[in-house]
C-alpha cells in the first residue's frame, strides 16, 4: 500500500500543474480577446462615421455627373441627354452587378468565403492565361458551382438524422453537380473536328530541285566536345568531361533578374553570380583527326534555345542537327545559357519584371561564345587552330532564343551597350546567317525601338499548333528585315500546319508549358515530331549551305516548298519569300491608297465591298507590315470587282524572265463591310467562306494587248490555318488563326504563253480580276517584279 500512495503523488503533481497551465492559458485568451475587442471598438466607425463617408463618395459620384452635364445645362441637346442618360445607367448597372456580388459573398459561410477567396485566384489566373476572359469566367463560375453540389450533397447525404426531403434535395443536386463535372471531363477528352477541313486530303507534290537531300547525312565523319568553366555542379559535360577551358564573363549589367533575393537564389543554385556566367556548349564538327579528312576552315554555326525552367537544361535538345549541319560541313555549337532562363526563384523579386528583357544578355552571350571562338581560331597551339572560317558564321535561335540571335546580330555591329554606353562591344564578326525557330519578337527592345535586321540572310519557322507562342511573331522581325546594302541577300519565312514549339527540341518535346498549364494543352493533333523536326532539318540545313556553303541552288525551296516535295514530309507548308534583287511596286506604306511605292505607279479599284490599307495585326502582336485589304461580294455589287495596279511607263529591264510577285493571306473576315449590316440588310446566297479562293491576273501591255493567267496557276488561296492548341476550346476566346502571307510568283513568260501579243518590255498594267469565286476578303502585300531564278 505505501508503495503504491508512493507511486501516486507525482501524478498528483502533474495534474497541479496541468490545472495551473489550463487556468494560465484560459486567462490570457481572456485577456487577449478583451484587448482584440478594445482595438476593434477603437478602429470601428462608429455610425455617424459611417455615414459621414458614405456622404464623401455620394459627393465625388455628384461632382463627376455634374462635370458632364455643364456643357449640357448651357446647351440642351437631346442626343447628349439621350447619351448621357445611356452613360450613367450603364455604370449604374456595373455598381448594382458590383454589389450584388459583394452581397453573395457576404452571404457565405466564413469557413467556406475563406476557402472560395482563397482559391478563385489562382484558378483565374490559370483559365486566364490558357483561355482567355470567357473561359476566366466560366471556370470562375463553374467550378465552384459544380464542386460545391458534388460535395455539399454528398456532405448532406452523410447524415442519417437529415429528414427524406433534405435527402431527396441534396441528391437532386449531387445530379446536377455530377452532370455538370460530366460535361466539362467530355469536353475535355472528347475529339475535336479538324478545323481546316478543306486540307484534309492536301497533297504536298512539286518538282524536286536537282540538288543533293539536305535532309541526308553529309559526307563528314562527325566528332563531338565540350567546352565550359569545368566547375559546372549539374552536368560532367561542363565540367570533368570538358575538353576546353573558358573564362567566365561578366553580365551584371545585362540582367536584372540577377539582382536583389531571386538573384541570390539563382547564384546558390549555378554557384556562380551575375559576374561570372560561364561560356559553354555542345559542339559537333567534322572530324579533321583521320589521316587524309578534310582539314577546314569550317563555317561556324550557333545554337541557342529559348526559355524554358533553368533547371531543367535545354542545350542538348539539338543534338540531331548538330550532328546532322556536322556531317554537311558546319562546325556547330550547341550554345549553354539554362542560367538565363526562367525560375520559381524569380519570384522573390515581385518587383522585377521577367518579361525577356534578359534577351539583351542571351544575344551580348552568343557573340562572347564567338569571341573565344575567334581566339582559339587563332592561337596556334590550340587544337582548333585555323578550323574555322570566321568569315562564314550563322546564328540559330529558338523561342526566346530566337529574338536572341536578332539581337546578337544587331550589337554586332554597335560599339556600346544601348542600354548602359559604360560597356563597350568590340565584336565586328562575318554574321551572314541568321535564322529563327518559334521566336519571341518585341521583348527587347533597345530605346524602345524593336529590333532592326539589315543586310543579313533571314530565315524563321513557326508551328500552327505552338502552345507557347502562339503567334506567329517571327513575321514581324521577318518584315522587318532590309538590305539596301546587299546584294544576292534574301529573307524568308515557313508556317507548318501541326508543328508545336517544343518538339524542335527533343529536351522539350510535346508539351509546350509547365504544369498546371501543360495538362491544359490539346496535344492530340500535333504532327509527328520526327517529321517536325525533319522539316527543320531540311529548311536549316539549305538555308546554310545557300548562305554560307555558297549552293544557291537551294533558293527555290524557301519560295515554295513544292520545289522539296521529295525532301519533306506530307505537311501544308506557307513560304514567304523576298529578296535584293525585286523591284517592289507597291509595299502600301503610302498614306494615299492610290500611291504605289515606286515612281510613276498608280493603283485603282473598281466594285470592291472592301478596300483599305491596313498595319497588319497577328494574333496578339502587329506584323510590323502593312498590306491592303481587299474584299468583294457578289451581294454587295454585282458588277464584277477589280484592283488595278497602272505604270505611267514601261520598266527597264522587263522581259519574259522576269516574274510578277506578290504577297497574300486569307483575310479571315467577312467580304461585306460592316455598314452593310448596320443597313438591315441581311446577306443571302450560298455561303462559301472557309472555302479556297481563286481569281484572275491579267497583264496589258502598252498596245492593249492582255493575258491572263488564273491565281491557281501558282496555288489556290486557302483559309487561314487554325490551330486549337488548347483543350475545353468551346471556352476559349483566343484566336485560333491569323494573317500568314504567302508568296506568289507568276513568271511573264507563261503569260505570254497564254498570249504570245503580249510584250513584257512594254507592260503596263497588272489588275486582279475577282472573276473565278462569288465572294472573299484577302490581304495583299508587296507587290513586285524580279528576275531572280
Amino acid at each position: 500500500m505505501g508503495g503504491a500512495a508512493g507511486e501516486d503523488e507525482p501524478q498528483d503533481a502533474t495534474g497541479d500543474q496541468q490545472t495551473s497551465f489550463n487556468s494560465f492559458r484560459s486567462r490570457l485568451w481572456t485577456r487577449l480577446k478583451s484587448l482584440k475587442g478594445g482595438v476593434a471598438r477603437a478602429l470601428t466607425p462608429s455610425n455617424a462615421a459611417w455615414s459621414a463617408a458614405a456622404f464623401g463618395l455620394y459627393v465625388v459620384w455628384a461632382l463627376i455627373f455634374l462635370s458632364f452635364t455643364v456643357d449640357l445645362i448651357a446647351k440642351f441637346s437631346l442626343e447628349q441627354t439621350v447619351g448621357l442618360a445611356a452613360l450613367f445607367v450603364v455604370l449604374a448597372i456595373v455598381s448594382a452587378l458590383s454589389y450584388a456580388l459583394f452581397w453573395f459573398v457576404s452571404t457565405l459561410k466564413s469557413n467556406y468565403r475563406r476557402a472560395l477567396l482563397l482559391s478563385l485566384p489562382p484558378t483565374i489566373l490559370v483559365a486566364l492565361f490558357t483561355w482567355g476572359p470567357l473561359g476566366a469566367l466560366v471556370i470562375a463560375c463553374g467550378v465552384p458551382l459544380v464542386l460545391g453540389l458534388i460535395f455539399g450533397s454528398a456532405a448532406a447525404l452523410s447524415r442519417r438524422d437529415a429528414p427524406a426531403p433534405a435527402h431527396r434535395r441534396a441528391a437532386v443536386f449531387l445530379m446536377l453537380g455530377l452532370c455538370g463535372a460530366a460535361l466539362a471531363i467530355f469536353g475535355f477528352f472528347a475529339p475535336a473536328a479538324d478545323p481546316n477541313p478543306t486540307l484534309a486530303h492536301y497533297h504536298l507534290e512539286g518538282r524536286t530541285l536537282p540538288m543533293p537531300d539536305p535532309g541526308l547525312p553529309g559526307p563528314y565523319k562527325v566528332t563531338y566536345f565540350t567546352y565550359g568553366g569545368g566547375r559546372d555542379r549539374y552536368r560532367t559535360e561542363y565540367a570533368s568531361h570538358v575538353r576546353f577551358i573558358t573564362r567566365p564573363v561578366d553580365g551584371s549589367k545585362f540582367d536584372e533578374n540577377w539582382r536583389g533575393l531571386g538573384g541570390w537564389l539563382r547564384a546558390h543554385y549555378w554557384g556562380f553570380d551575375s559576374t561570372a556566367f560561364p561560356v559553354q556548349g555542345r559542339v559537333w564538327m567534322p572530324d579533321t583527326s583521320r589521316q587524309g579528312s578534310p582539314q577546314g576552315p569550317f563555317p561556324l554555326v550557333l545554337i541557342v534555345h529559348g526559355n524554358h525552367a533553368m533547371e531543367d537544361f535545354s542545350d542538348g535538345g539539338y543534338a540531331y542537327l548538330g550532328q546532322h549541319l556536322a556531317s554537311q560541313g558546319f562546325i556547330v555549337a550547341s550554345v549553354d545559357e539554362n542560367f538565363l532562363n526562367s525560375s520559381l526563384a524569380d519570384f522573390a523579386n515581385p518587383f522585377v519584371r521577367r518579361d525577356g528583357k534578359e534577351n539583351a544578355a542571351r544575344g551580348w552571350m552568343l557573340l562572347e561564345h564567338l569571341a573565344q571562338w575567334r581566339a582559339w581560331n587563332a592561337d596556334k597551339n590550340n587544337p582548333l587552330f585555323h578550323k574555322v572560317d570566321m568569315d562564314r558564321i550563322g546564328l540559330i535561335g529558338h523561342s526566346r532564343g530566337g529574338e536572341a540571335v536578332a539581337v546578337a546580330n544587331t550589337f554586332n555591329d554597335l560599339h556600346y551597350f544601348p542600354d548602359d554606353a559604360t560597356v563597350p562591344f568590340d565584336f565586328h564578326f562575318k554574321i551572314g546567317a541568321v535564322a529563327a525557330i518559334a521566336p519571341i519578337d518585341g521583348q527587347y527592345k533597345p530605346r524602345s525601338r524593336p529590333i532592326p535586321m539589315r543586310d543579313t540572310n533571314y530565315f524563321v519557322m513557326q508551328g500552327s499548333m505552338d502552345g507557347d507562342l502562339t503567334s506567329f511573331m517571327g513575321s514581324s522581325q521577318y518584315s522587318r528585315a532590309k538590305f539596301p546594302d546587299k546584294p544576292q541577300t534574301f529573307k524568308a519565312s515557313l508556317y507548318i500546319k501541326d508543328a508545336n514549339h517544343g518538339q524542335f527540341n527533343t529536351a522539350w518535346g510535346r508539351y509546350d508549358a509547365q504544369l498546371p498549364f501543360k495538362a491544359l494543352l490539346d496535344t492530340r493533333p500535333i504532327m509527328d515530331p520526327k517529321a517536325q523536326r525533319q522539316i527543320a532539318t531540311v529548311y536549316l540545313t539549305a538555308f546554310l549551305q545557300d548562305t554560307l556553303g555558297g549552293k544557291d541552288g537551294y533558293r527555290p525551296l524557301f519560295e515554295d516548298a513544292r520545289n522539296g516535295a521529295g525532301w519533306l514530309p506530307n505537311v501544308f507548308l506557307i513560304n514567304n519569300y523576298a529578296d535584293s534583287d525585286t523591284r517592289w511596286l507597291a509595299d502600301f506604306k503610302n498614306l494615299d491608297p492610290a500611291g504605289g511605292s515606286a515612281p510613276g505607279v498608280r493603283i485603282s479599284g473598281r466594285n470592291l465591298s472592301i478596300w483599305r490599307d491596313s498595319f497588319i495585326k497577328l494574333k496578339t502582336t502587329p506584323m510590323d507590315a502593312y498590306g491592303v485589304v481587299l474584299a468583294w461580294d457578289d451581294r454587295a455589287h454585282k458588277a464584277l470587282a477589280s484592283y488595278r495596279i497602272d505604270l505611267d511607263a514601261p520598266l527597264a529591264g522587263v522581259t519574259d524572265r522576269t516574274s510578277l510577285v506578290f504577297g497574300l493571306s486569307n483575310a479571315g473576315m467577312s467580304s461585306l463591310p460592316r455598314d452593310f449590316y448596320d443597313s438591315g440588310r441581311r446577306p443571302g446566297g450560298k455561303h462559301v467562306e472557309g472555302q479556297p479562293i481563286d481569281w484572275s491576273i491579267v497583264l496589258t501591255d502598252a498596245s492593249g494587248a492582255e493575258a491572263r493567267l488564273p491565281l491557281s496557276h501558282d496555288q489556290l488561296l486557302y483559309p487561314q490555318i487554325k490551330g486549337k492548341v488548347r483543350r475545353l476550346a468551346a471556352i476559349d476566346t483566343n484566336r485560333p488563326s491569323e494573317i500568314v502571307i504567302r508568296r506568289y510568283r507568276l513568271r511573264l513568260s507563261d503569260f505570254v504563253q497564254a498570249n504570245p501579243r503580249l510584250d513584257p518590255a512594254r507592260l503596263r498594267s497588272i489588275r486582279f480580276e475577282f472573276d473565278r469565286t462569288p465572294r472573299g476578303a484577302i490581304v495583299l502585300t508587296d507587290v513586285g517584279l524580279t528576275d531572280s531564278a
